[in-house]
């Protein structure tokens, strides 16, 4: 796999041209706006992508079971959480079959880009 380190465009349109897949690492402050690019290159070549978090890579680092073990408390908690998966299914039905899956590891700001196909 290859990485990258921060938002160097012309390397990211190279791997999806290429149907390569990609790690971004180095996106401090720059995290939304790196997803935002990499969708925009991959749907620019005609390709599909899914957006999801990578929960192997919080769960791995700890700290997302105690944050999520601390908010299952609440009721409203429970409700936002539920929407959230509802949400989530549907876009997984929108974006049946991509081409690309974007896997985001808030937790170390960094994108890791897999081509699926």
């Amino acid at each position: 796999m290859y990485v990258i380190t921060g938002l160097n465009e012309a390397q990211i349109e190279s791997l999806v041209q290429k149907r390569a897949s990609f790690e971004i690492n180095g996106l401090r402050g720059n995290f939304m706006a790196g997803i935002k690019l990499v969708e925009t290159k991959i749907e620019s070549q005609g390709l599909k992508c899914r957006v999801k978090s990578d929960t192997k890579s919080a769960l791995a680092q700890g700290g997302a079971l105690g944050a999520l073990a601390s908010l299952a408390s609440a009721p409203v908690t429970l409700t936002v959480l539920g929407v959230t998966a509802a949400a989530s299914a549907g876009h997984n039905l929108l974006t049946r079959n991509p081409d690309y899956e974007i896997l985001k590891d808030y937790v170390n700001q960094r994108l890791k880009v897999i081509y699926k196909k």
